[in-house]
């Protein structure tokens, strides 16, 4: 395939990545106060938690620089959604297994995950059809790093079952970033999907056929 589909994907997408790198460590910060002054513990109260870290990273996102993004109003739950023309966006925080959450039994949310491939579209059919994507983040409770990844699923999976997905990536802090991800064709190799090298020199790929995203 022609992998100028994901670079553009990569490119349309950096103004979020900026945005998200630069507040939400602050975010997290503040959610860390909050659980501090109520005496619970992150672990313990992990739902909690994370609630308040989308929530603080939404209110912090509302001042940031999204390029021609718009940032839903309000953050529901876990989650907080932003769009641009036919696309939008969710983020979601991984599973314990770092893994990307199921849609669940909700209609709505299983029809989000449902979508076209993009990596089997031209460059620009893909990018006047509509699709849901996912920011999926993990937060590394030992050193504070935050780990953010963009998703494209394909339809909804069970827990425990393969990931329905054509393409997994970094969403990296800046444009300039981008130029260290090293895409690789999905006839490379045999692969399933597209993938790519990111900048810590880990090889990700889509698992749609139950591959790891990640070596």
């Amino acid at each position: 395939m022609d992998t100028s589909t994901a670079e553009e994907i990569a490119r349309v997408f950096a103004p979020v990545g900026a945005a998200l790198h630069s507040v939400m460590p602050r975010g997290v910060s503040l959610a860390n106060d909050m659980m501090g002054l109520s005496g619970l513990s992150p672990v313990t109260y992990r739902t909690l938690y994370v609630h308040n870290v989308v929530g603080c990273t939404h209110n912090l996102l509302g001042l940031a620089d999204i390029g021609d993004w718009v940032l839903d109003p309000k953050a529901s739950k876990k989650q907080l959604h932003l769009s641009r023309g036919p696309w939008s966006v969710r983020m979601l925080s991984t599973t314990y297994e770092g893994m990307v959450p199921t849609a669940g039994p909700n209609q709505a949310r299983r029809a989000f995950y449902s979508n076209p491939s993009v990596v089997s579209r031209p460059g620009q059919q893909a990018l006047v059809e509509q699709h849901g994507f996912i920011i999926a983040w993990t937060l590394d409770d030992a050193s504070g790093d935050i780990e953010l990844e963009l998703v494209h699923t394909l339809s909804p999976w069970k827990h425990g079952h393969a990931e329905q997905i054509d393409l997994r990536m970094p969403l990296l802090p800046s444009e300039g970033d981008l130029s260290t991800l090293r895409f690789v064709p999905s006839d490379d190799d045999d692969l399933e999907g597209l993938g790519l090298i990111d900048p810590r020199g880990r090889f990700q790929r889509g698992t749609r056929n139950g591959f790891g995203a990640t070596s």
